[in-house]
């Protein structure tokens, strides 16, 4: 995984409709009962974004950081983790989140394909599709590589306002996408009961295919090219550097002099 799109994860990292488990409902439907239903409520609580029932019936939670007097300031979260903060709901930044995520994922569509369940455990196979991400990643990618080179001077600081936007870019860029660029990817997930009731565990892979394959890495042609040049034009920017850090130096130099 390069520079840039470790810098994009961490940047993302982090619907009113409720599925048919019943979490927030005035008139509950019973608790899934097997494995196939867990798998399908927990699949359209991602599709609806609702929360409640997706970590009802996962083990999406992770942990709470208290501060010294121990109120809690951050929750850890396998996915969705900027929407499920402490007293996030109002601000800007979670509303860009929100806003992002349902435009991921209200193309989610899903098959259950094979369930083998034995001893109070299951494993389900799936195969997911969504609006191909990945794509939408590297035209991001590209897009920040090129700016950053026709950009004069290190273009650092150009890098900073395309990141600071990356959500609402995101958003521009999937809008963009034909109604053919969908990815399918088949992925194998384990359930589990506790409590009396099944719930499925949040692996990874999972997490990418219901992402639109948004996680893996595979590097276009055009995104090598451009980090060729970034590469190429690195070694002018630290000489630029240098030389700047050392004029810097001798005129603090000077300063302390006359001081």
């Amino acid at each position: 995984m390069t520079t840039i799109r470790k810098l994009i994860s961490l940047l993302l990292t982090s619907s009113l409709l409720l599925c048919g488990c019943g979490a927030g409902k005035k008139n509950p439907s019973p608790t899934p009962a097997t494995p196939v239903e867990t798998a399908e409520c927990v699949m359209e609580s991602i599709r609806d974004l609702d929360m409640d029932t997706l970590n009802a019936y996962t083990d999406n939670y992770v942990q709470t950081w208290h501060n010294w007097i121990g109120f809690p300031i951050e929750r850890e979260y396998r996915a969705f983790n900027e929407l499920l903060q402490p007293a996030s709901q109002n601000s800007r930044r979670y509303k860009t989140s929100r806003k992002l995520d349902q435009r991921m994922m209200e193309e989610l569509n899903w098959e259950i394909t094979e369930v083998r369940e034995s001893d109070g455990t299951a494993e389900i196979d799936l195969a997911i599709t969504n609006i191909d991400m990945l794509q939408v990643m590297e035209r991001y990618e590209a897009q920040l590589l090129e700016n950053i080179l026709e950009t004069p001077g290190t273009g650092i600081i150009q890098l900073v306002r395309d990141t600071a936007a990356v959500k609402d870019t995101l958003i521009s860029l999937i809008d963009e996408l034909d109604d053919s660029d969908t990815v399918t990817t088949s992925v194998t997930i384990s359930a589990y009961q506790e409590e009396g009731h099944w719930k499925i565990h949040m692996i990874p892979d999972f997490i990418n295919a219901f992402s639109g394959n948004m996680y893996a890495v595979a590097d276009s042609e055009e995104i090598t090219r451009l980090e060729e040049l970034i590469d190429a034009k690195a070694d002018e920017w630290a000489e630029d550097f240098e030389d700047k850090a050392g004029q810097w130096a001798e005129n603090f130099e000077k300063k302390v002099d006359q001081w």
